[in-house]
């Protein structure tokens, strides 16, 4: 199960993280082939904010990987923040565009099967 974790948390800290970066570099809906109210009313016309937001969630599930390679102490505790925050976020984000794009429900999905493997890990959970 740990194997899974490592995984996933990588799968989801590198991801997010490129595609946060991404939004950030090429904030125009234009470049992504959208139209200019895909985002309407949510945000003007950018994807800054999404793009932070991804950022934010990537460097957490990245800090959970480097310490789940170590061995650390915090390690299922900051795992179980990153499949929160991915959580947390996609589920935000979707309810403000109001669609879930295929790549946001894969996100979702990882995000709920990091909760439940770091929860298991750290002992809270079927014991």
């Amino acid at each position: 199960m740990r194997t899974l974790l490592v995984i996933l948390m990588a799968f989801v800290g590198i991801t997010s993280s490129l595609i946060g970066m991404l939004l950030l570099a090429y904030p125009v809906l234009t470049a992504y082939s959208y139209s200019l109210d895909f985002l309407q009313p949510t945000f003007s016309n950018n994807f800054l904010l999404p793009g932070t937001m991804f950022i934010i969630t990537g460097i957490i599930s990245l800090s959970a990987l480097i310490c789940l390679v170590q061995h650390g102490k915090m390690q299922y505790s900051l795992s179980l923040a990153g499949g929160i925050s991915m959580m947390v976020w996609v589920t935000i984000h979707s309810i403000m565009i109001q669609s879930i794009p295929w790549l946001y429900s894969t996100y979702l999905i990882c995000g709920f099967i990091i909760l439940l493997l770091s929860w298991q890990l750290k002992g809270k959970w079927a014991a």
